[in-house]
């Protein structure tokens, strides 16, 4: 930081100079070279001299009036054509002590203002916690330090800014590395609660404070796991973490088809390694079900349903690629909270869909619990799962549930 403020100092300073250094030499050429009278003033002083002489002249006789009038004619032309001349001459800046005084200060006032105003509109402080993170990364990487010597360093930082929300993060995940799940979800709860309440990154931060919790307490699920997976579930029904370790909690009891429907609901919103993981998880779950009772996982996939084919309208075409992220999703009528949803690709539609029990969020609410209920489909530009400017959407309104007929919806709406 010291390094960016006198990067500014300096550059203030030349602008300065250059603004000023002009106005500095006018004023001391000014104090060599005074004007001290008008040079049209003079000019009119001289014209009056003269017609006076003239006018003298003319009273002693030596001239005659045809040659006063003549030679006045031609002094008050000259005066003219010296006015003239003048007026049409650049003007000449003359610069007093009081001027200058008033500019030397406006000169340090608009660099004062400019660094008062960065210090409360500006973004130093994020800023300074990049740099700061940024040489804890290198310290990771360097050999000379050791990974005990390089934490200990980040925690000092973090005393010193308790505030940075990216530095508790980077040691939670650290101590998580570790198997220190303690001081990890400590570190995570500190994050958390230095983070925006508006922040995306936010459930996901509380979704790892509960799995580290989760580790910490010897993988059982009390009520402080489960109020932090509640919390981040509200902020996004679909954030991994914590859909998949109310997964897990559910296989180790043995509940195999609730840890179906969590692991479902985790997979709408997951991708490679971790997408697989679930796959995995969810075949497992699937044959632990099949032999505790042979009807079950056929049972588990049955129940309340809505069957939509999703299509794009031609108008949006040119504006989406393959590679987007498709939401597809039911909700109570006139509720954002979202019970089931799927995700896809664009390059994947057309296709029908099928919303059912596999697909439900929330662990205790489904289809089955509505009669109607209210379908959107969303292309996320950026793969989130909130909705965000530039995303397009289609919605139907009172949908009917388990209706055999396919309901048609098209993706034509741009967000803005």
């Amino acid at each position: 930081m010291t390094a960016l403020w006198l990067g500014i100092a300096v550059l203030t300073l030349m602008a300065v100079s250059i603004v000023f250094w002009p106005l500095l030499k006018n004023y001391r050429e000014s104090k060599q070279h005074p004007v001290d009278v008008d040079r049209t003033q003079q000019n009119i002083e001289i014209f009056k001299e003269r017609l006076s002489e003239l006018e003298k002249e003319c009273a002693l006789g030596t001239l005659s009036d045809e040659a006063f009038t003549e030679l006045k004619l031609e002094l008050e032309r000259n005066l003219l054509i010296d006015a003239e001349t003048n007026q049409r001459k650049d003007p000449v800046l003359k610069m007093g002590s009081s001027q200058l005084v008033t500019i030397m200060l406006l000169a340090l006032l608009v660099p004062a203002s400019s660094f008062g105003l960065y210090a409360y509109l500006g973004r130093a402080v994020d800023l300074e916690t990049s740099l700061s993170m940024n040489a804890w990364n290198d310290s990771l990487n360097n050999p000379d330090l050791t990974l005990e010597e390089a934490i200990a360093q980040l925690e000092a930082e973090l005393t010193r800014r308790p505030e940075n929300a990216e530095g508790w993060y980077l040691l939670a995940t650290t101590r998580m590395n570790l198997n220190q799940f303690d001081l990890a979800a400590a570190a995570f709860a500190q994050s958390a609660l230095h983070l925006p309440e508006t922040s995306p990154e936010l459930a996901g931060v509380l979704g790892q404070q509960a799995q580290a919790l989760f580790f910490a307490k010897g993988g059982q699920m009390d009520d402080e796991v489960l109020a932090l997976t509640d919390q981040s579930l509200q902020r996004n029904p679909t954030e991994i973490t914590s859909l998949g370790l109310l997964g897990i909690a559910a296989f180790e009891a043995e509940n195999y088809a609730g840890a179906i429907e969590y692991w479902q609901a985790a997979l709408s919103n997951a991708e490679g390694n971790a997408a697989e993981s679930l796959r995995n998880g969810i075949e497992r779950a699937r044959m632990q079900l099949q032999n505790a009772t042979p009807d079950a996982a056929d049972q588990a996939i049955e129940g309340a349903f809505v069957r939509v084919y999703i299509d794009l309208d031609e108008s949006i075409l040119t504006e989406i690629t393959g590679d987007q992220t498709v939401f597809v999703f039911a909700r109570p009528a006139g509720q954002r909270m979202p019970i089931t949803a799927v995700r896809m690709q664009v390059n994947q539609l057309p296709a029908e869909v099928r919303l059912d029990e596999n697909s439900t969020l929330m662990p205790n609410m489904s289809l089955a619990d509505f009669e109607e209920v209210d379908l959107v489909a969303r292309i996320s530009v950026t793969g989130n799962a909130e909705e965000g400017p530039g995303d397009f959407k289609g919605s139907l309104s009172s949908v009917k549930v388990s209706n055999d007929e396919v309901i048609r919806l098209i993706i034509s709406e741009r967000i803005d």
